[in-house]
């Protein structure tokens, strides 16, 4: 019977700790034992005053004598191994639960001893505040749904753990090999490695099987899938497993064998090869963590050229359009398998080396060809999503898991992999055939082209993994900040410097077209981050406006700033709009923070507060004009359905809700009370077409600011006069704002 949620969390694992030590002390005293036997009794007996058929017997049987007591010494030390080894892994385990009950503690939940969670609104009022909670008692579906999740991740946790106790059972069972010293059916002192090294082996012969096209029973199936991902995080099973099943090439080919089965040949079964692909994901990435092992260095030139050869798919043989007889390249095999794990579970210098390997493969300057990973069909989509049919966009979503890495990989200060990514790369990898007369190349980039170059953008620019939430409005690192700034310039301009030298802005343009539109949301959240500086920008508050003299090395610390222009950022954002999610959230962050602002500057003087009214008025203006030619209907049914609540009641965006970083109680319900009128007032003119849109939106958006300013009079207690006085301020920077952003886009109003 599986362990469950309740014994788990209530394991105590000290007799496991006190077992290994006690094995531990009794090699140690073998060891004792078996020095003083070598020093006195083997010494004296050695000595050649002993002579005779006596001493030649005690000779031979005394020799083994002294193997056994070295044979007894590392099997209580291999013992001990095992202990430590089941030791820290079920605490592991068992500290991955108790986080995921914590997790949903913190978030509010009630969990109960089968781990089930319940929120308790009072809990969420008294950490998140009334308007949350009153969130969720309005919405029985929003609530049971996050309920839901939080079950999810603790159930989650708890298999994970049920799959490493089953691994544990098979490592201690494991029969070891007879030693070759010692005595027959003695000690044995190779049972910790090879308890290990023969749970690795053992779990090879059910991939080896697969590999070569058996199918292993359902039993032997359900092991190798427990002692793979059980022993996953251990090295020495990890190496042996990968070793076993031929290095690179035969991983490639065992990962293959499972994605033909659980996506064309026996789909029934699908969770169970799923899970031994996962495990084999696992261990890749256990085997690859340290890259300063021989076996690291091996693997890694044998992966240079598997990564090149050609293997069988039957997904790709199968895709849309025809793909008969057309093979796949051994790196587009790797990093499929890669997707399958965590993406922080990998070493640093796996991802990179491998980036690096994936690059050079099609890069022309580095004897590559820009072709090799042309593919008939095109993979995007839900239903080849686990293929990885680009394998360095596909590198790149992996690597996002790790901001810190992503930063690193990407900045532009160390590397030009970024200006490769965003301006030298051919993304072109749907094969359309020969090319025509004149040279021209008939491929195409897929509709999902850039998803893993958005990822990578946004963690290594926000120092989050993408799509989790920010826990305030601030400043970046100058990496980050780096990369932003040299992003939004290459996107725009096609240069890092920005304008100049004849160069036109094309950020708009270029973030509509269909190719782009997996990078739109990534980046939308990243600029999300930016809402300071982009603020800042378009008020000419930042700090290379207000100098004259804009740093393309930005500020040097934790603060730093982008100094991309005006019409850049305007235009950039634009074109990740055209996904109007983010315009929807780009508005409302920018709302958010000039609430907050407002409420920051409540006690400072008059001219502070008119001329914090002045840039309100002027991104207000900015951001209108970014959203004046965009069709907003597509939020009315939700709207007027949900017209008396609170907009974060019923969000329009739904999750992308949540990566808006958090503000103060009145910032908050300044831009609630504001933002339902907006959509109504912009839904009202969607009707409208052309010029006359442009110009009659432009009438309800201006009223509409004057009703920010009445929002946040009534959510701070401001006097009337004071708020009239605001909207003054606010009204004169709004028309200059709002030609801005249609100059910046070439929209004439």
């Amino acid at each position: 019977m599986a362990i469950s949620y309740d014994d788990i969390v209530n394991a105590d694992f000290s007799d496991l700790e006190t077992a290994a030590k006690s094995w531990e002390g009794m090699g140690k005293r073998f060891g004792t034992l078996g020095g003083h036997y070598r020093d006195h009794v083997r010494a004296a007996v050695d000595a050649d005053s002993w002579q005779g058929e006596g001493a030649k017997m005690f000779g031979k049987w005394g020799g083994k004598t002294a193997e056994e007591y070295d044979q007894a010494e590392q099997e209580a030390r291999g013992v001990g191994a095992l202990f430590r080894l089941a030791h820290a892994t079920f605490e592991s385990h068992k500290k991955a639960v108790e986080k995921a009950r914590d997790d949903a503690q913190a978030a509010g939940m009630d969990v109960n001893s089968h781990g089930h969670c319940t929120m308790n609104l009072d809990k969420v009022e008294a950490k998140k505040g009334k308007i949350v909670a009153d969130r969720y008692r309005e919405n029985s579906e929003s609530k049971e749904k996050v309920e839901a999740e939080w079950t999810d991740s603790i159930k989650k946790a708890v298999k994970e753990a049920q799959a490493a106790d089953g691994a544990m059972k098979a490592a201690f069972m494991a029969d070891p090999k007879e030693p070759d010293e010692g005595l027959p059916d003695g000690f044995n002192g190779s049972v910790g490695d090879d308890a290990v090294k023969a749970g690795a082996n053992r779990a090879a012969k059910a991939y080896k099987s697969l590999r070569d096209g058996q199918t292993p029973s359902p039993e032997k199936l359900r092991e190798a899938a427990m002692l793979t991902r059980g022993l996953g995080e251990d090295p020495e099973f990890s190496r042996t497993l990968i070793n076993s099943l031929g290095g690179p090439e035969g991983l490639i080919k065992a990962h293959n064998r499972l994605d033909d089965l659980a996506y064309s040949d026996d789909k029934e079964h699908r969770k169970t090869y799923v899970s031994l692909d996962q495990g084999l994901a696992k261990n890749l990435a256990s085997a690859t963590k340290n890259p300063n092992t021989a076996f690291y260095k091996k693997f890694r030139a044998e992966m240079r050229k598997a990564g090149l050869s050609k293997f069988d798919l039957k997904v790709t043989e199968n895709v849309d359009g025809g793909g008969a007889g057309q093979k796949i390249r051994g790196y587009q095999s790797l990093v499929s398998l890669m997707q399958r794990a965590d993406g922080d579970e990998y070493g640093k210098q796996f991802l990179t080396d491998t980036a690096d390997a994936v690059r050079d493969a099609e890069e022309k300057s580095q004897g590559g060809h820009s072709d090799i990973w042309d593919l008939r069909g095109d993979f995007h989509g839900k239903k080849y999503a686990h293929f990885a049919d680009d394998p360095y966009d596909g590198l790149l979503k992996v690597m996002s898991d790790q901001p810190d890495v992503s930063a690193e990989y990407l900045d532009p200060a160390e590397n030009d992999n970024l200006q490769y990514l965003l301006h030298d790369r051919d993304w072109k990898h749907v094969d359309m055939g020969d090319g025509a007369i004149g040279g021209h190349d008939p491929d195409k980039e897929s509709k999902g082209a850039r998803e893993g170059l958005g990822l990578v953008i946004e963690a290594g620019t926000t120092g989050r993994e993408p799509g989790s939430p920010g826990e305030t409005f601030g400043r970046h690192t100058p990496t980050e900040a780096r990369i932003m700034h040299d992003t939004v310039n290459w996107l725009d301009y096609g240069h890092p410097d920005g304008g100049g030298e004849g160069r036109v802005g094309q950020g708009d343009k270029l973030l509509e077209r269909e190719s782009y539109s997996q990078m739109r949301t990534p980046l939308a959240r990243a600029m999300t981050s930016y809402v300071p500086d982009i603020v800042d920008t378009i008020s000419g508050d930042s700090p290379g406006r207000r100098s004259g003299a804009p740093d393309p090395l930005l500020l040097g610390n934790d603060d730093s700033q982008i100094q991309n222009s005006r019409s850049s950022l305007l235009r950039v954002m634009r074109g990740v709009s055209e996904t109007h999610d983010n315009y929807i959230l780009l508005h409302e962050a920018s709302g958010y923070y000039m609430a907050e602002q407002l409420e920051a500057d409540s006690g400072k003087s008059e001219d502070v507060r008119e001329e914090r009214a002045h840039s309100i008025g002027q991104t207000f203006g900015a951001l209108n004009g970014v959203g004046s030619d965009i069709d907003l209907s597509e939020y009315e049914e939700i709207s007027d359905k949900h017209a008396d609540k609170r907009v974060n009641g019923y969000h329009l965006i739904g999750s992308l809700f949540n990566t808006i970083p958090g503000v103060g109680d009145v910032a908050q319900r300044t831009v609630d009370l504001y933002w339902n009128d907006w959509l109504k007032e912009v839904q009202a003119d969607d009707s409208l077409s052309g010029r006359e849109q442009i110009s009659h939106r432009n009438d309800t958006e201006q009223d509409s600011l004057d009703r920010f300013f009445e929002k946040w009079g009534r959510a701070s207690g401001a006097s009337g006069g004071d708020v009239q006085h605001m909207q003054g301020r606010a009204n004169d920077g709004y028309a200059g704002g709002r030609q801005d952003a249609l100059d910046a886009l070439r929209i004439r109003s």
